[in-house]
Parts: C-alpha cells; sequence; structure tokens
C-alpha cells in the first residue's frame, strides 16, 4: 500500500458495465481519501472486468484487484474481499460497495466521522457499526425519494436484535465497521441471509449501532439489482404483499431463513453470550414448535416485530396459518 489509509472499501461487481463507470467515478470524487479500494469481480461475462482494469490504469485511488474468475456469489464474494482487507493490519474500518450506485461526495467523510466518534467513546476494541440512509433513484438517476427509510416504512432507530433478527433495517451498502466486528462476524455463516445483515445481528448481539439520519447514496432501483429493488410502500405494495404473505409457504419459507440465521449465531457464539439477545434468539428459534397462543406471547414479549403495520399483519397470518393450515 502506497498511502496510510485507515479504510478498505470492498467492491464486489457482476456483469455491472452498464452502471460501473459511474459508480467508480464517485468513488475517485469522495471528499475524503484515505481509503483503499478493493475489488473482486464474481465471475462476469460482459466487460465489466475490463471496465475496472481501465479503470485502476487512470485512477489516482490506490486499488487492490483480487483476481478470479470463480462465480461465488454476493455474500461469499464480500466475504473473500473482507477476508483480504483484514490481512492488511493498517485498515481500521471497512465499506461495502455496490456497482450500480453512486455514492455522494461527502459518504466516506460522513461515515468515518460517525464510527471515529464512537471509537473514542467505546474504544476500538468494542465492535461498531453506522449506516446512513439512502436516496432512492431510478437507472436514470431521477430522484424517487430523499429518504430510503421514509419510502419504504423503515425505522432506523429500531437496530436492537430482536428487531434485526425479524428485519434487517442496516444496508450493507451505507455501513461503514471496524476491526473488531470485522473479525468476529468472519467467517459468514452458510445460513446468513445477506452479509449485512449478518454484520448487523453480530453487531447487535455484542457491539454498538448507530446511523446518521443522512442520505449519502443515491441508491439505483432497475430490474438486474442482485438484492432486488426497493418497491414504493403504497396501497399497491400492501395488496402484493398480503396475497405474497396468502401463498402457501411463503412467509413460512422467510421467515424460517431468518430463524435459520439465529440459531447459526446461537451454535457460532453462545460461549460469548451474556446478554438479552441470546435469549430473545432462543425464543425466536422455538416459534416453529409451541401454539399460536405461545408465538403472538413470545413476539410481544420479546418485541419480535417487523417495521410497520402491514409486515406484522403478514406476521400474524403466518402464525396463524403454521398453527391451523398444512404446516404445523
Amino acid at each position: 500500500m502506497v498511502r496510510d489509509s485507515s479504510i478498505a472499501v470492498l467492491l464486489s461487481t457482476y456483469n455491472g458495465e452498464k452502471y460501473l463507470t459511474e459508480q467508480l467515478e464517485s468513488l475517485e470524487a469522495q471528499r475524503f481519501r484515505a481509503f483503499d479500494l478493493f475489488i473482486r469481480d464474481d465471475g462476469s461475462s460482459d466487460r465489466t472486468r475490463e471496465y475496472i482494469k481501465q479503470f485502476q490504469a487512470r485512477s489516482n485511488l490506490n486499488i487492490v484487484i483480487l483476481e478470479s474468475q470463480e462465480n461465488v456469489g454476493a455474500i461469499k464474494s464480500f466475504e473473500l474481499l473482507l477476508r483480504r482487507a483484514l490481512e492488511v493490519k493498517q485498515y481500521d474500518y471497512f465499506m461495502f460497495c455496490d456497482q450500480d450506485d453512486v455514492w455522494f461526495s461527502n459518504k466516506v467523510e460522513i461515515s468515518f466521522g460517525a464510527i471515529e466518534k464512537l471509537q473514542q467513546r467505546y474504544g476500538k476494541e468494542q465492535m461498531l457499526l453506522v449506516y446512513t440512509d439512502l436516496e432512492v433513484v431510478d437507472e436514470h438517476l431521477h430522484l424517487l425519494s430523499k429518504s430510503f427509510w421514509r419510502y419504504f416504512h423503515l425505522d432506523p432507530a429500531k437496530n436492537c436484535c430482536s428487531h434485526i433478527a425479524m428485519q434487517c433495517n442496516v444496508t450493507g451498502c451505507t455501513m461503514i465497521f471496524n476491526r473488531a466486528l470485522a473479525t468476529a462476524a468472519l467467517p459468514f455463516a452458510a445460513e446468513c441471509t445477506m452479509h449485512d445483515h449478518w454484520i448487523a445481528l453480530v453487531a447487535s448481539s455484542f457491539g454498538v449501532i448507530d446511523y446518521v439520519d443522512d442520505a449519502t447514496i443515491a441508491y439505483r432501483q432497475h430490474q438486474s439489482n442482485v438484492s432486488g429493488g426497493a418497491p414504493e410502500f403504497n396501497f399497491a405494495y400492501i395488496i402484493t404483499k398480503a396475497l405474497k404473505y396468502a401463498k402457501e409457504g411463503e412467509f413460512h419459507e422467510v421467515l424460517g431463513r431468518q430463524i435459520a440465521q439465529v440459531e447459526a449465531l446461537i451454535v457460532r457464539y453462545e460461549p460469548l453470550y451474556t446478554s438479552h439477545c441470546f435469549e430473545v434468539f432462543h425464543a425466536m428459534r422455538q416459534l416453529r414448535e409451541v401454539s399460536l397462543f405461545q408465538r403472538i406471547r413470545t413476539i410481544v414479549q420479546y418485541r419480535l416485530f417487523k417495521h410497520g403495520w402491514v409486515r406484522n399483519v403478514g406476521l400474524l397470518l403466518w402464525l396463524i396459518k403454521m398453527s391451523f393450515g398444512k404446516r404445523s
């Protein structure tokens, strides 16, 4: 490394030639430049790797490319990037980057300032995570909403382990986290729903989470989003979701993956648990095995709620279906 950078920005790409250049240019335009860029392409069949090489040749950013032709998926690709960056002892903080967004010029500056304040308060041995809001834009960067949280009816303050276990509101492309959290979160469990959800759960269990109520990126919505887009939370969305929840097995599968994730956390970290979260996760894993009354009581007791009434109505419908439907 040629600079004393304290942040590693981790970019995983896959067939991203359409939007990648705008994202790379937004990284180069950052006001706070004490970061290095790690890039791994996940087996693209378009010109993505060519664009990366061209950018590396002309950019004044310090860029580390993880050479690979293998397609391992987004979760594993980000894990490989994080492992590689952790091998370099100089990095105190890590940031995930998606190929199709555009970072505002103050994103790294804002994120770094917020997590530095946390570290001054709690020390660098404490697991720390900070995340921000996002602006929602269409594929041409036309503004859809100034706030992803309000657009999708998410409450950033609901970031304790019980809320994050049921629904993650920590968007990976906005988070910055420290070395202590990065080290503790690896390897990502095979059962994790997404890399950002896993890291947020570990942070909520053992560390400190904070957020900045400002958007730091243009979050592009288009048909090829790897992790899915963000449909507007309106009446049409509510009807669509209600029909989806009524579908045989749909909600069971979603919550089943979330339960499997907390079970993996329990197995991995049980010797470390001294917090309320251990009790919460044990209660959540039993939702499939107890009566309807006990399920509702458990959700209320441990505040295992989703964000907003429509999501919690869907949760209630699933609980009833589990009790009286084919699944029991």
